[in-house]
């Protein structure tokens, strides 16, 4: 390595950092000096040095360096004993005989999380599944599925079962959907859902109540079959639009099971316009937005039949100041005054000008 050269400070900058205390000028100031890294973690800091300097004493007067050693903060706090590995202060222990402090994780109960290895044995829930609400239906048309659902909440009423129950069962075996369609509905007290189910045979009838007793657990009512409730459905006229909806509980249940049997939403407006089964069709039926009637087209059609008389005229577009004019004979008379003084009349060489001079 090249000797160390003593260069004017402006001269030294290009250098390596070892040599850059020997390359750097005697007189620079001790503020400005740079000091190796390596220096010994017991040797005094750069501001007690500096101090030492200016009083030009190893024991500067004043105060000492509050930024070197320990937080100041700190100063004048005992600091706490350490505790030796496994033992705890006495305030902390519970005063009972039968306490033992753990000392691992073993055996401690996890809260607000599940381990990994712990979900793996437990395995999947029916709540860590997803299925698109209804994607298990098998949809029907809208008159059948209309009776199916008021069939099936004519049963769970009489059962005294959850309404939305029912709604678990996304399909059903295809002779028991045979026994729900040959049901009969009597509307004669709109209001009893519980009382208006009618059975096609004594057969049906003990077949429905015992599949319909294993669906939303047990039973607060107990049914027994009997004669009175059998009657044909070919005999009589089936009235199962005419009951009622004003039970807020029914109406949801009935709106639930039958937007699932028909795989499709049903409007807003068709709920709350509804107060009976068959204001459900009506309401479905209306469409959500009328499209606007166009007067032209209506006054188009009356004309060519001739029901409009001979002196309405109407125009499919706004008209203008000068058609205005035409139509009601202002144009003849403006145009008259024109030709009397001699000028020019605007428009008309136009092929559309219609004016004849008399």
């Amino acid at each position: 390595m090249r000797p160390a050269l003593r260069l004017p400070f402006r001269e030294a900058l290009y250098v390596c950092s070892n040599c850059r205390q020997e390359v750097a000028p005697r007189g620079i100031s001790p503020l400005a000096r740079q000091f190796r890294r390596y220096a010994s973690s017991d040797s005094p800091s750069f501001l007690e040095r500096t101090r030492s300097k200016l009083w030009n004493t190893e024991k500067p007067p004043g105060a000492a360096d509050p930024y070197t050693g320990e937080s100041q903060l700190a100063r004048g706090v005992e600091p706490e004993q350490e505790l030796a590995k496994g033992e705890t202060h006495k305030s902390q222990v519970l005063a009972t005989e039968d306490y033992e402090q753990a000392e691992t994780w073993d055996g401690l109960q996890a809260i607000g999380y599940l381990q990994k290895d712990k979900w793996i044995q437990e395995g999947t829930r029916k709540a860590d599944k997803y299925a698109r609400y209804g994607a298990d239906v098998r949809s029907r048309s809208v008159l059948y599925a209309l009776h199916q659902t008021t069939v099936e909440l004519c049963l769970m009423s009489m059962l005294g079962k959850p309404l939305t129950s029912i709604c678990d069962v996304p399909r059903h075996n295809p002779q028991i959907l045979q026994m729900l369609d040959s049901c009969y509905v009597d509307a004669s007290s709109p209001q009893q859902w519980n009382g208006a189910l009618r059975f096609s045979s004594q057969q049906n009838m003990e077949a429905l109540l015992f599949v319909f007793n294993q669906i939303g657990g047990e039973s607060t009512v107990k049914v027994e079959p009997s004669e009175t409730l059998v009657t044909d459905k070919s005999s009589k006229e089936d009235t199962h639009r005419s009951l009622s909806l004003a039970d807020p509980e029914l109406k949801f249940a009935f709106i639930k099971r039958f937007s699932q049997l028909l795989g499709r939403r049903i409007s807003d407006k068709a709920i709350t316009t509804s107060w009976t089964v068959g204001d459900i069709l009506t309401g479905m039926a209306t469409p959500l937005k009328e499209k606007p009637i166009q007067v032209t087209k209506v006054l188009s059609k009356k004309a060519a039949s001739g029901q409009l008389p001979a002196n309405v005229k109407f125009s499919p577009k706004r008209l203008k100041k000068s058609q205005i004019d035409e139509d009601h004979g202002r144009k003849k008379a403006i145009v008259s005054e024109f030709y009397r003084r001699g000028l020019n009349i605007r428009g008309a060489n136009n092929a559309g000008f219609r004016f004849e001079k008399s």
